[in-house]
């Protein structure tokens, strides 16, 4: 039968594993110091104060786990939270609202034409008209109306786009037609006013 002096050195190993979970369990999130010494009867203890003899050793506290960035919010390099970016636009409607299609212009040789945008335009984008399929380059980039000149008479195709910075296509409108008639030198406008003689 085991001595009460051997049956402490037996739990001794047992007692410190207690006193260590003890310690750790009540330590704050922060470092802290920890003190461990040994008794004159072998036993080594622990304690979160100094004692005579005793060896500080410094425990760190587990870090809390880092945040991924897809998570958490971007940061500049000064480290105030980074602006997310607007969402991109995205243009639902770019057509030719005036002149309607097919509609017809008796006498005229210039024909105001307008745009209907959805959303409005906005900076980075710009406006584009065909006119017979071909850029028409007159068209100011941020109008969503103007008037287009000299046109003689025959049929002509409209469509409309909007243009993002880098030149593609955000939006491509439905071609529309019109006709320009003038008056035909048989027409009784056109007709010689007869001179006395």
């Amino acid at each position: 039968m085991l001595n009460r002096r051997e049956m402490g050195l037996c739990s001794s190993p047992m007692r410190k594993l207690v006193a260590l979970l003890s310690m750790l369990t009540a330590m704050s999130a922060v470092a802290a110091d920890m003190w461990r010494w040994r008794d004159a009867d072998g036993v080594v203890h622990y304690s979160d104060r100094p004692v005579p003899g005793a060896q500080r050793m410094e425990i760190n506290a587990p870090q809390p786990e880092s945040v991924p960035a897809s998570q958490g919010p971007a940061t500049t390099a000064s480290g105030s939270p980074e602006a997310a970016p607007p969402p991109p636009v995205r243009y639902t409607r770019c057509e030719i609202q005036r002149p309607a299609n097919d509609e017809v212009f008796n006498s005229v040789d210039t024909v105001t034409a307008t745009i209907a945008l959805e959303p409005v335009l906005t900076e980075g984008f710009r406006v584009q008209v065909y006119l017979n399929g071909a850029e028409y380059k007159d068209w100011p980039a941020g109008a969503q109306t103007y008037s287009i000149q000299n046109l003689f008479r025959g049929s002509y195709t409209l469509q409309a786009r909007v243009i993002d910075a880098s030149g593609k296509a955000a939006c491509m409108g439905p071609m529309i037609s019109f006709h320009v008639r003038q008056p035909t030198l048989n027409s009784p406008a056109r007709r010689p006013t007869p001179t006395p003689h």
